[in-house]
């Protein structure tokens, strides 16, 4: 007798949609088959009419991010739950070297106690150095080794003294080459970023309108086009995060092409909003890095999805308040980065992706789940339904909506991205492990819920 048993679903992974059942034993995944063949179990969940998905995975989020003196509007325990309630059942955060007199090891450590106990959903983290010299880069091997095989290096952000030089980036690149794992890089050029932001202070030019145009697409393509040619000579596997242009975009199928080991990601946000929102009285409120594009880059971005040279569809969810965002004083120099995202993300993809017929729904589990579950070290036990698996599920109505608003969501964040949107689709039941974290759309669960996940190099895969 299992321990729970899923009926009357329509299971979707990334290869096909099935009418199966699902059994859950001890926390994975004991079988799947056709409807009434599994036998009996000590609990039955009926999922007529809903799609049996598995747990989603958000490989992009920012929890508890610095900004003057303070923090974004969640922490590790609100972040997370309002996550699960958008089906996410595995987040993958930064462990950024703030303190320049830790190690990134001790880095990583800190950011691992600041999860455990508090977390709805299972966690990891990218390692991501601010040091640029050889102490640090010789840390990675330690890291790869131990369960944090991937590493974000910031090609920005020098005047927050957050940025990695070419040096460190190369010899990043040359260590993944020779141990494994993977570096992945925020691409933007920081000398073209200081230059345009000093030119349109000088003229007064600072509100929203002008933040795409100080940072266009050239500033981001041409730190891609870098990034993907320190890639190609080290032998280094690439990630780039929140791809956002066609440039971009027509850099990664060349190369591709030729053979080097570089994965891309775009955002939500960059296939569903577009640079006319910065023209809004709220527009200081979709300040992020990249900036939103025009909408010539948005359908770009959809056809590379399409033709999966964008693999996996994040959130890069930092979740600003709206007095975070005013303390810029409508400059675009002075408000903080960053959109929350993580409970949005499924609904959003699911309306403007599949609705649409722009994607099907298996292609959604592939960019949500299953590609960041290969890419980050995670599969076969997240990201997929299939015996032996993590029995990470989401139960998910495919015909409820809701006019998103801050009153309906689950998160301290006083605002959203699609507020006043109607999207489609419904987390209505989430599984941890077998552990119902959200059901009937009520959460279950107490912080401390999840753990962390220890990824293997060898499981990495660039070639989904």
């Amino acid at each position: 007798m299992f321990d729970l048993l899923i009926r009357n679903g329509t299971v979707v992974t990334a290869q096909g949609s099935f009418p199966w059942d699902v059994a859950i034993q001890g926390g994975k995944i004991a079988a799947t088959g056709p409807h009434g063949s599994l036998g009996q179990a000590k609990e039955v969940l009926d999922a007529a009419g809903k799609l049996v998905l598995p747990g989603m995975i958000d490989p992009h989020v920012h929890i508890h991010h610095p900004f003057k003196g303070g923090y974004s509007a969640d922490d590790f325990a609100t972040a997370t739950r309002s996550a699960a309630f958008g089906g996410v059942t595995t987040v993958c955060d930064f462990a950024i070297q703030w303190d320049k007199e830790k190690t990134l090891a001790e880095t990583c450590a800190l950011r691992r106690s600041q999860f455990e106990g508090q977390s709805y959903t299972d966690f990891t983290f990218h390692a991501c150095p601010t040091r640029s010299d050889p102490e640090t880069v010789a840390e990675l091997p330690g890291l790869i080794a131990g369960g944090v095989p991937s590493a974000k290096l910031y090609m920005t952000y020098s005047r927050q003294d957050r940025m990695s030089d070419d040096a460190a980036l190369c010899e990043a690149l040359k260590v993944t080459a020779a141990h494994g794992g993977l570096v992945g890089v925020h691409a933007e050029n920081d000398a073209m970023c200081c230059y345009y932001s000093d030119q349109y202070q000088r003229v007064g030019k600072t509100s929203p309108h002008y933040f795409p145009l100080c940072k266009h697409n050239l500033v981001e393509a041409e730190a891609v086009n870098r990034a993907i040619y320190l890639a190609k000579a080290t032998g280094g596997r690439l990630y780039i995060f929140h791809l956002s242009c066609r440039e971009s975009l027509d850099l990664l199928r060349t190369a591709r092409a030729e053979g080097v080991q570089v994965y891309a990601e775009t955002c939500i946000h960059y296939l569903t909003l577009d640079d006319t929102y910065y023209d809004r009285p709220d527009g200081a409120q979709f300040i992020c890095s990249p900036p939103l594009r025009s909408k010539a880059d948005v359908e770009a971005l959809w056809e590379g999805v399409r033709e999966g040279l964008i693999g996996v569809v994040s959130s890069d969810h930092c979740g600003f308040s709206l007095e975070n965002k005013a303390s810029g004083c409508n400059d675009f120099t002075a408000t903080p980065n960053g959109l929350p995202g993580m409970e949005t993300r499924l609904a959003a993809l699911y309306t403007y992706g599949v609705r649409t017929g722009r994607i099907s729904l298996p292609q959604l589990v592939a960019l949500l789940s299953t590609n960041p579950a290969r890419v980050f070290g995670m599969y076969p036990h997240k990201g997929d339904i299939r015996p032996g698996s993590d029995a990470d599920l989401v139960l998910f109505d495919p015909e409820a909506s809701a006019v998103i608003s801050p009153e309906i969501l689950h998160s301290p964040v006083d605002w959203n991205p699609y507020d006043g949107q109607e999207l489609y689709g419904r987390a209505e039941t989430v599984l941890l492990r077998g552990e119902a974290l959200i059901r009937d759309g009520v959460c279950c669960a107490a912080p401390g819920a999840g753990r962390f996940v220890e990824r293997r190099a060898e499981d990495m895969d660039l070639n989904t």
